[in-house]
Formats: structure tokens, sequence, C-alpha cells
């Protein structure tokens, strides 16, 4: 039970992007970053913390099961790396993580994506916040 609750909180609903409109509006808009197999559509504002979206598409797995198994990889990833990226206080970023390739994945396959996208995404945070 308590590794249930530690679970629960490493990655808390608070964090998560759930409104659909603002799914939509966020991918398009088509602000992106890419490392294969992972597109981070995002957004910069000024919102108080990191919130993240995870899609997978439904045509390339049409198995639920499937669709499940990359989404956990990919919130795992998520967790994992999410400290490398520094944000400035008035600064906040809500990211859409879609999986674009139509194979099943390991884990340091999306780990070493989520990796790349955070760096990308570093750069262009820093480039916002100059201007």
């Amino acid at each position: 039970m308590q590794d249930a609750d530690v679970r629960t909180s490493v990655f808390p609903k608070s964090s998560r992007l759930k409104s659909s409109l603002r799914i939509k509006d966020i991918v398009q808009q088509r602000r992106f970053v890419f490392s294969f197999p992972i597109k981070c559509f995002y957004e910069i504002g000024t919102y108080t913390e990191v919130k993240v979206a995870v899609i997978v598409s439904k045509k390339r797995f049409p198995h639920a099961t499937d669709r499940n198994r990359v989404k956990r990889l990919m919130r795992e990833a998520y967790r994992l790396n999410r400290q490398r990226l520094q944000l400035p206080d008035h600064c906040g970023v809500e990211m859409c993580w879609m999986y674009v390739s139509s194979e099943l994945p390991s884990f340091d396959q999306v780990n070493v994506a989520a990796q790349q996208l955070f760096a990308e995404l570093q750069s262009v945070v820093q480039k916002e916040s100059e201007k």
C-alpha cells in the first residue's frame, strides 16, 4: 500500500494536462521539438508549473494494451528526466508528447528520446526568456 502512495505522489494529477480542448490548442499551434519516436508539442507561458499529456494514436496501435504500454513508458521517461528542464520563476510549459512510430519501443529508446527532448526544450525556453 505504501508503494502505491509513493508512486502516485511522484507523478501527481496536478502535473497532467487533461483538457482535450487545451491539448487540441497546443497541437494546432504546431510549435514542437522532435526526437524519434516522440514529438513534443509545447506552449510556453506564465503558468505556475509544467504539465504534460501523452498521446498514442489508435491508428498506429489498434490494441489498447499496446497503446497503454507506450503511454506508461513515455510517462516513466518523463518522470525520470523532468528535472533536466530548468525554468525561470515566471515561466511554465504545457506539453503534449505524441508517439509517432508504429513499432513498440523499448524503455531505452523512449528514455533517450526524452533526454534529447528536454535538452532541446531547455534551449527553447532559454531563448524565449531572453526576449
